[in-house]
């Protein structure tokens, strides 16, 4: 479909001309007035002495009246469109007796107009109108949305005051999504088992493939069996690998034919505790980052255990101790510190 693109002079004027028919309509306003022209979200064109006055914007949609005569927006005008990304949106507005009057469309995100009638009054080419001849449909077509096309578009007619319908796009991007979550521990020969599933996307993916490092899990790594089902349109894919090894560790990726992929790494241990659950409770603050604010809670823990006097006193005089402190320790742990180091002193 060819868009034809006036210059914004011509589409004032013509526009001007179709709502200069001394015509006012009455519309329901869910309360309150809403008044404004299509092209009032513009700052004064060139050449042009009276400048549109800026429009409002609407907090409420009002479709008008039903009506035998007057225009109104149909209230099967959907108020909620859905499309994925990288495929075309398409946003209906289905007006009845429109008669000389205009359709535009707004994007209430920077408050641009869009469209107006058939023309197209944005330099983003993404935007289109498809409107049949004998049709009451005027569809706002979107090509290859991204996330952030998401959010509230306006239908207008330009009656005074205008009518109005808001209608909001949710664009979805297709990604996967690794149910055992970023990272997975677990021993030694036990099973290994993740579970991929294929969410937001339109149609089941073509393939789906398992990566461990740079190998394809599906053909290059002994003992691995994947398989791939649809439930309820959602592709899912799971990885099974019995008696998991030391070697076996590493990052695994799912990755769709028409999804983002999703990553998770995995853990075989040997006997020893996730690097999550280990400490170091005897390091003492000198040989602490200077940024580090569990150093010194844990030395202090230490000491109240062991009761060592020379220690205490070192770390009492620890410029890095008394600089993490506040953030370190709790007024009771500081207490209970001072308390021992006070029984000490006397027993000494």
């Amino acid at each position: 479909m060819m868009v034809l693109r006036l210059p914004a002079h011509l589409l004032l004027l013509m526009w001007a001309v179709s709502a200069s028919d001394g015509v006012t309509d009455e519309v329901t306003t869910a309360g309150e007035d809403v008044t404004g022209d299509p092209f009032s979200l513009h700052k004064p064109l060139m050449g042009l002495e009276h400048a549109p006055s800026p429009l409002e914007v609407h907090q409420v949609s009002s479709p008008g009246k039903v009506s035998a005569t007057e225009p109104y927006i149909d209230p099967a005008t959907p108020l909620k469109v859905r499309a994925y990304a990288g495929t075309n949106a398409f946003i209906p507005c289905i007006v009845n007796n429109l008669g000389q009057r205009s359709v535009s469309w707004v994007r209430h995100m920077d408050i641009h107009v869009l469209t107006v009638g058939r023309f197209t009054f944005t330099n983003d080419d993404r935007f289109e109108v498809h409107h049949d001849d004998g049709s009451n449909e005027w569809v706002l077509k979107l090509r290859s949305p991204t996330v952030e096309d998401s959010g509230i578009y306006e239908c207008q007619i330009n009656t005074k005051p205008t009518i109005t319908q808001l209608i909001t796009l949710s664009v979805l991007e297709p990604r996967a999504v690794i149910t055992a979550g970023r990272e997975l521990y677990l021993d030694r020969g036990s099973t290994l088992r993740l579970t991929c599933q294929v969410r937001d996307a339109p149609t089941p993916s073509d393939f789906l493939l398992w990566y461990h490092e740079q190998k394809v899990a599906n053909y290059e790594v002994e003992e691995v069996e994947v398989t791939v089902r649809v439930e309820n349109g959602t592709t899912v894919s799971s990885l099974t690998l019995g008696d998991a090894q030391v070697h076996n560790s590493g990052q695994y990726t799912c990755s769709p034919s028409n999804a983002k992929p999703a990553s998770i790494r995995v853990h075989v241990l040997s006997g020893e505790k996730p690097a999550a659950m280990q400490t170091n409770t005897g390091a003492p603050c000198l040989l602490c980052r200077a940024s580090s604010t569990t150093c010194c809670s844990r030395l202090f823990i230490h000491l109240l255990t062991l009761s060592l006097l020379p220690t205490i006193l070192s770390a009492l005089t620890s410029p890095l101790c008394f600089r993490s402190l506040p953030q370190s320790l709790s007024p009771v742990a500081l207490l209970l510190a001072l308390q021992a180091l006070s029984a000490i002193l006397q027993v000494s």
